[in-house]
Formats: structure tokens, sequence, C-alpha cells
């Protein structure tokens, strides 16, 4: 069964992502099958098939979101974890998942008429061929994606991309030219700007996934349904079973929301413009460049939002719940002396992560995942990680091959350096993104100040530190 509460580490989520795209999967499916504690990408890859068959059966029987995870979620649940993936039981399984759930509804009337995943019964017009260009026209701005539906179209020029639509739609544009001013007259209900800023929401957001900011990997995804601010859990006594005494009574908690305060998100934005002229000269490129652009910006942007808990008080951290920055010798989790990356310098982070206690004298006991550094330290760094073959105990070296490596060139300190607990198990720095929203939404209109189209990429994101035990800083010599 998937479990909803299972939050993925954003390293995962985005293979995840990077492997739905290679097989030609809808990216809902890698956030579906992130729910699922044991699935990996290679493990993904492996039931690919039958998760295409899901795919497409789904938009045939006109399936909503909802009813497309239950069908994943049986299918993954059935198949188990040691099917070969050439075993016939994949695509078996699949079919059967996705034909009882369509049996389920329709036994209990509940076909609608609500938003699917489906493009619709037509491909010639409408949302089917909306959807086929926004498939070939993101091929032709990102060369690592492989047209499906919209094969026709991946070579087409944007001019005669807005004669089909206009055509479809019944109107007779007597030259490109006229085509062009026609889809952004002041009445236009041309979908032309809907189908670009679709194909740049495509490029930008896959552009993302495969090269995300290397700080990511250090904080912990989670996605909000509003704007308000919110507090995490804490209990109100330790949640470590107390002995029972013979018909004594069992001690209880209680949750509130008074930990430390979640990343409540902000919005961001640019725009962008491309004028008429362009559109018949079919300069892709530009919306390439665009698209690029964009891409280039949102990165920044989030590596911004997730150094602003690092960077706050001149490198000390946010203020936490209790006034104080996130990094305090009081704490535990930073050391009164800054000293050079070395094993000796480690092992005191390390042991101060190992011995990390709770605010009710409980025992973290964490294990160090990785250091995140400057690029000018990252060759210090990497000759401390390295495994070292010792021809006496003494020299070994204790950190060989054990800890990641995360460089982060946006960090102030070019000498500093932390030491973190895995950010998939343990709370500490948390980013966050409206629900169905963790990569950028491109929008676009006819342009007023100019003749063209206007684009806007927006994004709302946040980035917070919820825990202070998980991350030690030591600032460097």
């Amino acid at each position: 069964m998937l479990d909803h509460t299972h939050q993925p580490s954003a390293r995962l989520l985005a293979r995840l992502r990077m492997t739905a795209t290679e097989h030609k999967l809808p990216p809902e499916f890698a956030d579906i099958l992130a729910q699922d504690p044991k699935m990996t990408a290679v493990r993904m890859a492996e039931i690919a098939p039958g998760l295409l068959l899901v795919a497409d059966l789904g938009k045939r029987k006109q399936l909503r979101a909802e009813e497309i995870e239950a069908a994943v979620g049986e299918y993954i649940t059935a198949l188990g974890s040691d099917t070969p993936a050439a075993d016939p039981q994949v695509l078996a399984l699949a079919r059967e998942s996705i034909l009882n759930m369509v049996a389920d509804r329709d036994d209990q009337g509940g076909r609608t008429h609500e938003p699917t995943l489906s493009v619709g019964r037509s491909w010639d017009g409408g949302e089917g061929l909306r959807a086929k260009m926004v498939d070939g026209l993101t091929a032709r701005m990102v060369r690592s994606h492989t047209p499906t539906i919209g094969r026709e179209f991946a070579t087409m020029s944007l001019s005669d991309m807005l004669m089909t639509i206009q055509r479809a739609a019944g109107e007779r544009p007597a030259s490109r030219l006229e085509s062009v001013r026609m889809a952004f007259g002041q009445h236009s209900r041309s979908d032309f700007p809907l189908i670009t800023a679709d194909a740049l929401s495509n490029a930008v957001g896959l552009g993302m996934v495969q090269a995300p900011p290397d700080i990511a990997r250090a904080s912990r995804e989670v996605l909000r349904d509003n704007y308000q601010q919110g507090r995490s859990l804490t209990l109100s006594s330790t949640t470590v079973p107390a002995e029972i005494a013979e018909a004594g009574e069992i001690t209880f908690g209680s949750m509130d929301e008074k930990g430390e305060l979640l990343p409540r998100v902000r919005d961001f934005g640019v725009g962008f413009s491309i004028s008429n002229q362009a559109i018949v000269n079919d300069r892709l490129d530009l919306l390439t460049d665009i698209a690029s652009n964009m891409r280039r910006g949102a990165t920044e942007c989030l590596r911004r939002v997730l150094l602003e808990p690092l960077q706050a008080n001149a490198g000390a951290g946010q203020n936490m719940a209790d006034g104080n920055p996130m990094f305090t010798v009081g704490r535990g989790n930073m050391v009164a002396s800054g000293a050079v990356l070395s094993v000796a310098s480690l092992t005191v982070a390390r042991n101060a992560l190992r011995t990390a206690k709770g605010p009710r004298g409980e025992t973290f006991a964490l294990k160090p995942w990785a250091i995140l550094t400057h690029p000018l330290q990252e060759t210090v760094a990497q000759q401390v990680l390295t495994q070292i073959a010792a021809n006496q105990v003494s020299n070994v070296n204790p950190f060989g091959g054990q800890l990641e490596l995360i460089i982060e060139p946006g960090l102030t300190s070019t000498t500093g350096w932390y030491l973190l607990a895995d950010p998939s198990l343990n709370d500490g720095l948390t980013h966050a993104f409206l629900s169905g929203q963790s990569t950028p939404k491109v929008e676009s209109r006819a342009g007023w100040e100019t003749l063209g189209m206007d684009f806007r990429l927006v994004w709302a994101l946040d980035a917070k530190f919820v825990e202070t035990a998980t991350w030690f800083r030591n600032p460097g010599a």
C-alpha cells in the first residue's frame, strides 16, 4: 500500500522523475511511486512496462487522478518486490488493477465529468490537439525529451502550429502573418499561448529535475496546501514507553503545535517576452533561450531560498522557536573555535550527532550522512573522505567511503562546513512547495505593451530548519 505520510528525499524524488521521463511515463507517476517507502529508481524502471499500461488504460478509461493513484497502488502492492521485469505477470497485474478500478466505479455509478488525467476523446482538436502540440514543442526545446503523442509537431514551425490550431477551430487565416495577428489579437481565444506556456513549464521542470542545486540533497521536500504559517507538532511528554506496574496506568502525552515554524511558501516570479516577428520567423531558439534562462533562474532561486536558513544571523542560522540562532555552542551543534576539515574535526562533529539529545533527554543517536561545504574546500573534503589502504591501524581513515559530499557555491564562508544526518530519515532543513507545484509554472498571454507574447514564471516555495540536533556546524579556520 502507498503511504501518504511518507516524505521522500528530494534526491529520490528527482531520480524518480528522471526515470519517469526516460520511460515516457506521466510525471505524476513519480510523485505517486515516491509514497512507497521501498521504491527506488531501479525498481521503477523494472516495472515501467506495467506502469505504461496503467497510464495508457487510465487515459482511455477517463480515470481521475486519484483513481490513477489507487490503480498504481494496487498494482505495485500485488506485484510485490521480487517479480522479474520480464515476467508476464507485470502486464497482467497492471491490466487487472486498472480494469477492476473501472468496473468498481461503473458499478457504483461513479462515472464523472471531473477533470481527469486524460486529454479527451479527440486528438484532432481541443485538449487532445493541445496536448500533442505541447509534447512536440517540448521535444524541440529539450533534446532529452522524446515525443510520443506529438511526434508530428516536433518538426513543425511555430507559425504552422498556429495555423493548425486556427483551422481546427474553423478559422481560415490567409497567411502566416495574418495567423499570428489573429492569435494575439485583443479578443483572441487561441490555444497557442497555453501550448507554449505548458511546453516551457515542461522544459523548465525537466531541466530542474535533471540538474537541481546540490544543496537540495541536504533538505527534505514537503508540500503545503496553502500559504498559512504552521508549526511542527511536538509531544507534551517523552515518547519513550515507561514500565507499567501491575494494574498500573499508561502515561499519555498530547500532540500540539509548539514546535518550530514550518516553511511558509512565498511567491516568486519573473517575466519574458517574445515578438510577433520572432514567431513568424520561427525563432524557436528564442523560446529555447527563454526556457534555459527560466531554468537557471529558478534553480538559483531555489538555491537562495535553501541558503537563507543557513546564512541568517551571520552564518549562525535562522532564529528558532526559543529565539536563539540555529547553531550555538549551547545547543551542542557548533564548536566554540573553528577548525579545518580533517579526521580529527570530523570526529568531534560525528560525536556531537551520535550523542545528540532531545528536549526531554531522549538520545537521538544520529548517523552522519553528508558533509556540506564551499567549493574551495572540495579537494580537502575529498581527501578526507577518500578510502586509504593503510598499513597500520593508526593510519586507517574511519570516514573513507562513509559520507556523501555536498558542494554549495552560495555559502558565504569559504572555510566553514557542516555535518548532517540523512534528511530522508530525520527532520532538519526542510523546503516546501505548494501542492502540485514542485517545479515552476509558466503562464502566458498575448502581449499588451508589445506585439507578441508575454510569459511569466511563478513559483511558491520556502525553506526552514525544523530541528536543531541533526546538523553540526564548524565555522572553519
